[in-house]
C-alpha cells in the first residue's frame, strides 16, 4: 500500500481543515436554533439540581429511619403503618 507523503498537507493541517469543514456544515443548524430560541422566548430558567453519587454507600432501604418519636412536623403524617415482621413499622 503506497504511503502519503505530500509535503503540503502534514497531520495538523490535515485535522485543523477538516475540523473546519465540520464547523462549516454545523453552522446553518447552530444558525437556526438561534432563531428558534428568540421566538419562543429564551432558554428555560435553571432549576435547583442535588445529585448525589455515592458510589458504594448504603442503599435508600439500609439508611431509611421513620423516626416516629420526632415532632409532628418532622415524622410521617400517616402515621406508623405496621408489617408482617413484628417490630418493623413505617412512618
Amino acid at each position: 500500500m503506497p504511503k502519503f507523503t505530500d509535503s503540503y498537507l502534514g497531520r495538523r493541517d490535515f485535522l485543523r481543515v477538516g475540523s473546519l469543514g465540520l464547523g462549516g456544515l454545523s453552522l446553518p443548524d447552530f444558525l437556526r436554533a438561534e432563531e428558534a430560541l428568540k421566538t419562543v422566548g429564551g432558554i428555560a430558567k435553571d432549576k435547583t439540581v442535588i445529585f448525589l453519587f455515592m458510589h458504594g454507600g448504603p442503599s435508600q432501604f439500609e439508611t431509611f429511619d421513620p423516626k416516629m418519636d420526632a415532632p409532628s412536623s418532622i415524622h410521617s403524617a400517616t402515621g406508623e403503618i405496621k408489617t408482617k415482621i413484628p417490630g418493623i413499622t413505617f412512618g
